[in-house]
């Protein structure tokens, strides 16, 4: 009888659990498993060369607000892998994806804005701006914080998808 109990106890405390993992969704109720497995997939297609699917899950990615995936997205446009080159889209995605800043994602952005003509840039900032607001950190509920990596004093700022 009492080992009766202590396993439907522990049955029942670890489906409480699972079921409680399973739902942790966005604001915008997004899965968190979605939210991770687009950019996966997305990543896993470009390595892959696979370029129509990489585009389709990055740009899914970079819409759900997934800096990782705004990145590697507007590379994609920059580099013209499964798309014709297009610098504007590159631009518009590479700025938005700047809201988490890296030594590497700094030294890509600062190569590409020397790259292009300032009255370029400066003719995409209502662009960038309403990316901004449809992608950026605030409209996707992302938390951005600066953080050094474990062994170093160099603070990166990165941002996190908020679960509820």
């Amino acid at each position: 009888m009492n080992r009766r109990l202590i396993l439907a106890t522990a049955i029942t405390c670890l489906s409480l659990s699972l079921s409680a993992v399973a739902q942790v969704k966005t604001k915008n109720n997004i899965w968190k498993t979605e939210y991770i497995s687009t950019l996966e997939l997305g990543l896993h297609a470009l390595k892959a060369k696979r370029y129509d699917k990489a585009l389709d899950k990055l740009t899914e990615s970079a819409k759900m607000g997934n800096k990782e995936g705004q990145f590697y997205l507007a590379q994609m446009y920059f580099q013209g892998w499964g798309t014709p080159v297009n610098y504007e889209e590159g631009w518009l995605w590479l700025s938005v994806a700047m809201e988490q800043k890296t030594a590497e994602w700094n030294r890509s952005y600062r190569q590409i804005k020397n790259s292009l003509p300032e009255d370029y840039i400066e003719a995409l900032e209502p662009y960038v701006d309403e990316y901004m607001s449809l992608y950026g950190a605030d409209a996707q509920d992302l938390r951005c914080e600066k953080r050094a990596a474990i062994g170093s004093n160099i603070k990166e700022i990165i941002c996190e998808k908020r679960y509820y």
